[in-house]
């Protein structure tokens, strides 16, 4: 193998392994998480989970999706996800994914940002939560890393 040939190997390999995008057969998309939060762990479930770095998780739930103007505190518990403390909002909206709800939660110094992604056989969850002090940034981050979210099934 000649220099050059060499040199574009390892540049694509230090691309791809570089690369923060999940695709995940287990939750059934493809989901590229903001900077500084790297998968740390999959679990295949039932629910699929994949926890990132700094407090992102992402759930796939099996089963009838809750609509989107259901109570938070249901679709959580369908999640088989504890109450993350006072509801201070919940809304909807679109991402490129599809409708979305979105929450928002607080108990002491955390805060708690959830959506939920109905699909015809599962939803999806997206949950974040860090201290007060560092949810701002953070969830600007994660709300603007879900253009990236697609379902592949």
């Amino acid at each position: 193998m000649n220099r050059s040939a060499l040199t574009l190997c390892l540049l694509l390999g230090c691309a791809v392994a570089c690369s923060r995008l999940l695709e995940s057969q287990a939750l059934g998309l493809q989901y590229e998480p903001p900077s500084g939060m790297a998968l740390r762990s999959e679990q295949p479930g039932p629910p699929a989970v994949a926890e990132f770095e700094g407090g992102l998780e992402v759930r796939s739930v099996p089963g009838p999706a809750p609509k989107l103007d259901a109570e938070p505190e249901a679709v959580l518990a369908a999640a088989g996800v504890s109450v993350p403390g006072r509801r201070l909002n919940a809304t909807q909206g679109t991402l490129p994914a599809g409708p979305v709800a979105r929450y928002e939660f607080q108990q002491g110094s955390s805060r708690t940002l959830v959506y939920l992604l109905p699909r015809e056989d599962r939803f999806v969850l997206v949950l974040y939560t860090a201290a007060e002090r560092d949810y701002g940034p953070g969830s600007a981050r994660v709300e603007r890393s879900l253009s990236t979210l697609k379902p592949t099934r």
